[in-house]
Formats: C-alpha cells, structure tokens, sequence
C-alpha cells in the first residue's frame, strides 16, 4: 500500500530555485519505500509518495534536514 503525504519547508532556508528541488528529489528519491517525490520552490511544499512499510514520516523529515530543510507533514 501506498500513500501520498505532503510536506511545507517550514525553517529559516527556503528552497530558492529548480537546484534545490533537484537536491529534495535527489535526497529523497534515494530511500528505500519513496516511490515519488515533487518539491515546488515556489509553494514550499514537497509531496512524497511512499510505502509506510518501508519508510517514516520521521525518517523524510531527517533526511530533509540532512538536505538542509526543516518540513512538517501539512495532511
């Protein structure tokens, strides 16, 4: 089973431009249960696709700060 769970860039760096939804997509398309990832500079939000089996809400949010993000999930 699949779900989507969105995401809002919430700390102090924002994701300015197409090179930071590049480096989002890259972090997070890497894990093992992420299926889909879609990062808009201009919303701040990141949608993610993922098997809860396989992957935590926990686990995105850390790898995003490891990526220099700080996100809450907005659903």
């Amino acid at each position: 089973m699949v779900v989507k769970v969105d995401f809002e860039v919430v700390g102090d760096e924002k994701m300015h431009c197409g090179g930071c939804e590049t480096r989002v997509r890259f972090a997070l398309s890497r894990m093992p249960g992420v299926q889909e990832v879609l990062a808009s500079s201009k919303t701040q939000r990141i949608a993610v696709v993922i098997n809860p089996a396989q992957v935590t809400l926990e686990q995105i949010q850390a790898r995003l700060s490891d990526a220099g993000f700080e996100a809450k999930v907005t659903n």
